[in-house]
């Protein structure tokens, strides 16, 4: 994958997305964060500010689960680890949410998850103190955990609508068979 979008930009918009839900609450944010990224030292991927950037890609991308774009204003410091963890994705019924995971000083990044929610002060909801062994990797990019992210919901709704599944989603799932 060569951090283009490539693999997004020739698939049709959807009506049901995931940028559907808060499209300027996350434009705000993303604008917030260009200013913290830089004063605490860290990088946001390229690939993760073109996407937010763009509502044609995230108008690309379903989810059978109702998930949405949710990023968050803040950086919050990962309570493992040196890092911050930056929420980008949730669940609709909030049983689990998507993290950006970032070090100061480096380009790199991944992305982690965790049923519990890391945020600014003033979104808290949870009356239980999030559990840092529960945060778990996903993905070694955003772009790579995109794509997985659009396959595993394109193949299910091949199956829901009735319909034989694309050459992407079946090597995907041949692949997946073998490491299972």
């Amino acid at each position: 994958m060569q951090a283009d979008f490539a693999w997004l930009r020739g698939q049709p918009a959807r009506a049901d997305n995931i940028a559907r839900e808060r499209p300027a609450e996350n434009a705000a944010a993303l604008r917030a964060l260009s200013q913290e990224a830089a004063a605490r030292g860290l990088t946001l991927p390229p690939e993760f500010v073109e996407f937010f950037r763009s509502p044609e890609l995230q108008g690309r991308i379903r989810s059978c689960t109702d998930c949405f774009l949710d990023l968050s204003p803040v950086f919050v410091p990962s309570p493992v680890a040196d890092g911050f963890l930056l929420r980008f994705l949730a669940d609709s019924q909030g049983c689990i949410f998507w993290y950006l995971y970032l070090l100061p000083g480096s380009p790199g990044h991944c992305v982690v998850a965790s049923p519990d929610f890391y945020g600014a002060e003033a979104e808290q909801w949870q009356e239980e103190p999030p559990d840092p062994n529960q945060i778990i990797f996903c993905e070694e990019s955003f772009e790579w955990f995109l794509c997985r992210f659009w396959l595993e919901n394109e193949i299910w709704y091949c199956g829901y609508e009735k319909r034989p599944v694309f050459a992407e989603g079946r090597q995907y799932l041949e692949n997946y068979g073998r490491t299972a």
